[in-house]
């Protein structure tokens, strides 16, 4: 029989992961290449990925690879019929979201991160700061691993209360890995991004990359937060513990001026296919061919006059705004929980 915890756990993750099903219509339809191939196509994945949760029965496992799935098969609707738009911020968010629910999920992704001085790309590159989190948690998993075997390799060795301080250097070295770890992630938002404000760059993307609650991780410091992390970064030097990533490690309490930007595009329009006519791409065991459409002339005459002739770094209006980009983070908050308390069962 099934434990009322698997249960309850699986429901939120059904509600939660169901309830992103038609994530990527955040790009409206008519803003793509060809808006009515890429509607057909956005519906043909939400309807399947409703029917695959169903068909999970409440399998917590299955309901994540049906995520994933999904996930894979909007980029697919956006390399096919809305390729125009693969530079902007939703795209980019929702890449984001991918990683945040696919723990499978690897690079490289079509279109992902935007190149730099690509046309119609978001003021804040926030594949950077993704990769930038991905990276950190990456290396801050190794950091306590390798902290892990020391205290294996230390325990063999004490025989006597004299060597009882090794096991203090040892619980300083993994608050340091996980103080440095949250560091790189949130100092990413400011540095990549210093005219934005930091949320919608992603400065509180780690806690959904860094779960404090995630068995193995935190083992050695049960009750660790970022807010203790003041006096550790002060002492730690966080590129000796193999954070190379960045250059900042900002403490909690000593950020630099916020930006107050929103998210907007810049830098004029996307006229062709970025991957030429045919995309062929790799997740995990599915390997995916995608062939572009051809542009719409309707779908670019209904965008505003502005938007069809602004070129170099002349910005488009505001399409992601404060509530936009913090509802989906919210929203993929809601999902991670709930996707780590099925898995972890």
């Amino acid at each position: 029989m099934l434990s009322t915890k698997f249960l309850f756990a699986s429901a939120a993750a059904l509600a939660a992961l169901s309830g992103l099903a038609n994530a990527q219509t955040n790009i409206t339809d008519h803003d793509c290449a060809s808006a009515s191939e890429y509607s057909k196509c956005n519906r043909n994945v939400a309807d399947r990925w409703s029917s695959c949760v169903r068909d999970c029965r409440g399998d917590g496992n299955c309901i994540v690879d049906c995520g994933c799935d999904s996930h894979q098969k909007y980029i697919n609707c956006m390399a096919e019929s809305c390729w125009n738009q693969v530079y902007s911020c939703k795209y980019q968010l929702f890449v984001q979201q991918y990683f945040a629910i696919c723990p499978r999920a690897r690079e490289p992704i079509p279109f992902w991160p935007a190149p730099d001085n690509a046309p119609n790309r978001c003021s804040c590159d926030l594949g950077k700061v993704t990769q930038t989190t991905l990276s950190s948690r990456n290396q801050q998993i190794k950091c306590m691993k390798d902290v892990t075997d020391h205290i294996r390799d230390d325990i063999s060795s004490i025989t006597d209360l004299s060597n009882i301080g090794n096991g203090l250097d040892i619980a300083n070295r993994a608050s340091d890995c996980a103080c440095c770890g949250a560091s790189a992630s949130i100092s990413a938002a400011w540095d990549i991004c210093p005219h934005t404000k930091p949320t919608l760059a992603g400065a509180d993307m780690w806690n959904l990359f860094f779960p404090t609650d995630l068995p193995n991780l935190y083992t050695s410091l049960p009750n660790w937060a970022w807010s203790s992390c003041d006096a550790t970064l002060q002492e730690s030097t966080c590129k000796n513990l193999g954070f190379t990533d960045t250059d900042k490690f900002y403490k909690p309490g000593d950020y630099p001026s916020n930006g107050t930007s929103t998210l907007y595009e810049v830098g004029g329009r996307v006229t062709a296919p970025p991957s030429g006519t045919v995309l062929t791409w790799s997740q995990a065991s599915a390997t995916y061919t995608v062939t572009a459409t051809g542009y719409d002339r309707k779908a670019v005459a209904s965008q505003s006059e502005y938007r069809a002739t602004a070129t170099d770094d002349e910005a488009f209006p505001s399409q992601t705004s404060d509530g936009a980009a913090a509802s989906l983070r919210a929203g993929v908050g809601a999902v991670v929980g709930a996707v780590v308390a099925v898995v972890m069962l």
